[in-house]
């Protein structure tokens, strides 16, 4: 018996060096093991440079890759799950079809990568730099993009419920026709600004229940958005345009409307309380039941209208007459 505990022991630790061993030659740059790829799940490969190196279909499961140089590299249709990518940088890689659920990408560089078809579902993309890069077939789905730098990025239709992309930079983005039900585009913890979409394009973008808190809209197009109920109070719209949006329930409290075309808009309960829409175009646009005037004992509070445009076809609520400031538009 003890000379069987003892082999068995000697075993154990063979088996222990080996794996050590393993390790350490990776670590060190030397081959990559016998199999990898394709099979490489949790492989250590810190720090390596495996520019151009091809993992078409590899298991890249909880492989960990932080640091690497995967600039290059063909990654189609490979599983990546759980892997660690922290500060990879995968410029120029081919990721269609890949596989990225729950991977953490955090300051990773993406750029001009091929994502076709990706799934990055739940993946944290935090300060990941995804400049101009084709984003519409991939799925995002409650994927953390906070701080993330996406200029220019393609968006169209892309399925973003529940995405995190508070500080995230969109400027100039295309994002047309997204989904975005749920969200939270605010500042992320102590912070402040929320994602810069200034002059980004979201026509006909659900934003139904978004978190738009600190969110910076200038110039940005929103024909035909669904907005109902998101919070904008506060927000920076100068010059946003929101022609046939739904904005009904939305609060706009604050909000800097100044110069904004909100003609056609659904504005039905909305909170315009303190809000600034000098300026603005409100042509058709509906305001029954909206929130334009509050007095609490001497103080009132209203919705600055000054030079705003309305026609016949602008309904306000009961008993709100809109003040002679106000450029009516004869049809």
């Amino acid at each position: 018996m003890e000379l069987l505990g003892q082999r068995t022991m000697a075993k154990r630790v063979i088996s222990t060096v080996c794996l050590a061993s393993i390790w350490i030659l990776v670590a060190c740059g030397a081959r990559l093991p016998s199999g990898c790829p394709p099979e490489c799940l949790g492989v250590p490969l810190f720090k390596r440079t495996l520019s151009g190196m091809n993992f078409e279909e590899a298991n890249l499961r909880n492989a960990m890759l932080s640091q690497s140089k995967l600039d290059g590299a063909n990654l189609r249709n490979a599983d990546l799950s759980g892997a660690k990518l922290v500060s990879a940088n995968l410029a120029n890689a081919d990721l269609r079809g890949a596989r990225l659920l729950g991977a953490n990408l955090q300051y990773a560089n993406l750029g001009s990568v091929l994502l076709d078809d990706a799934d990055l579902s739940g993946a944290d993309l935090t300060g990941a730099t995804l400049t101009g890069v084709d984003l519409r077939r991939v799925k995002l789905t409650a994927a953390v993009l906070v701080e993330a730098v996406l200029i220019g990025c393609d968006l169209r239709g892309a399925d973003l419920r529940g995405i995190s992309l508070g500080g995230a930079d969109l400027r100039g983005a295309d994002l047309r026709w997204a989904y975005m039900k749920g969200a939270n585009l605010a500042p992320p913890g102590n912070r402040e600004g929320g994602a810069n979409l200034r002059g980004a394009n979201l026509t006909g973008t659900i934003l139904t229940g978004a978190n738009l808190d600190g969110v910076n809209l200038r110039g940005a197009i929103l024909d035909y958005a669904e907005l109902s109920g998101a919070g904008l109070d506060g927000e920076q719209l100068r010059g946003a345009i929101f022609a046939n949006a739904n904005l009904s329930q939305a609060n706009l409290s604050n909000a800097l409307l100044d110069g904004a075309n909100l003609e056609g808009s659904n504005l039905i309960g909305a909170d315009l309380l303190g809000a600034s829409l000098k300026g603005s175009d409100l042509l058709a646009s509906d305001l029954r039941q909206a929130q334009l005037i509050l007095k609490e004992g001497d103080q009132v509070f209203t919705v600055e209208l000054a030079g705003a445009k309305v026609n016949s076809d602008t309904s306000w609520p009961s008993e709100f007459a809109p003040p002679n400031t106000t450029i009516f538009v004869d049809q």
